[in-house]
């Protein structure tokens, strides 16, 4: 019989390993790789570590000159919640504007090679896991990035889910704020706009936002889809007219009041964050299950 000091270091050591054990475990229930894409964009592929029953795919699609893992981190953040569901998921740097810093933050993407590299996502991760029901999830651009995805293909996809979305890239040209920049670039080959830093944009930039309908398909598609607003986002609420269109039977839009475009992201408090990557990944697990 051990005396009481030792039987209570025993326990104290027991529980020590238990919360280092738990730990390692949170920490590691997900594996990362960098690939690259037959685009030749770099995509970031999250496992789970036990990846031999996965539940489905999704593909992130960033917004405008964003990075793979968004603004806050956000998807980095989504990627690793949906990974502890059983979602395998990849989340690509769209060519012409997450290069950023390596750039000079120039952006000479447009709405076709936005396209092009998510869909060079979608085809990477389903030859490599087929047979799994795919889910999209787009952030402002990459909303109208993943409505042109469905309307190009709307049987093939399961569940979209869409944060502070344009419905068209119209939505960013006609922002006032970038209204002079647009202009100068259309007309002098680079504007120059000053937010977060400076961007260049590029005419082939602008005009390659010209001329799309990105909804047009929406009405074919059978799947769930669910969108999520901010109640101060500059950009108008296009939530109603989404699930109005959408031809599924599960269509809903949440606004979240107080919350900006980017869900207060550098905010000191994350509690916007957390709720929408909380409500993407329960929808995703409703929604999202393999054929039986």
């Amino acid at each position: 019989m051990l005396p009481a000091c030792h039987r209570l270091l025993l326990q104290v050591f027991l529980l020590a390993l238990c919360l280092t054990v738990a730990t390692h475990l949170q920490a590691n229930a997900f594996r990362n790789s960098v690939v690259t894409l037959s685009t030749g964009a770099t995509a970031t592929l999250v496992l789970p570590v036990d990846n031999a029953e996965l539940r489905g795919l999704i593909v992130l699609i960033h917004g405008w000159s964003g990075s793979p893992d968004e603004v806050g981190d956000l998807f980095k953040r989504q990627a690793h919640k949906l990974a502890e569901q059983g979602f395998a998921s990849i989340r690509m740097g769209i060519r012409g504007e997450s290069e950023r810093a390596a750039s000079g933050y120039r952006l000479d993407s447009t709405f076709l090679s936005r396209v092009a590299d998510a869909k060079a996502g979608v085809d990477w991760i389903t030859e490599r896991h087929p047979g799994l029901p795919i889910g999209l999830l787009g952030f402002s651009y990459g909303g109208a990035t993943a409505l042109e995805l469905v309307s190009q293909a709307p049987l093939k996809y399961d569940s979209v889910v869409l944060w502070s979305t344009t419905i068209n890239p119209n939505d960013i040209l006609l922002d006032p704020r970038r209204a002079v920049a647009f202009r100068e670039a259309i007309e002098n080959g680079e504007g120059f706009y000053d937010d977060w830093t400076r961007l260049t944009l590029t005419r082939a930039h602008v005009i390659g936002m010209i001329g799309f309908d990105p909804m047009r398909g929406l009405k074919d598609f059978k799947g769930a889809i669910l969108s999520l607003h901010g109640s101060l986002d500059y950009l108008p609420l296009h939530g109603p007219e989404i699930i109005q269109t959408a031809g599924g039977e599960r269509a809903e839009y949440r606004v979240i009041k107080g919350a900006d475009h980017i869900f207060n992201a550098f905010d000191s408090d994350k509690s916007f964050g957390e709720r929408i990557l909380n409500m993407s990944a329960r929808w995703f697990d409703s929604t999202l299950s393999p054929t039986p």
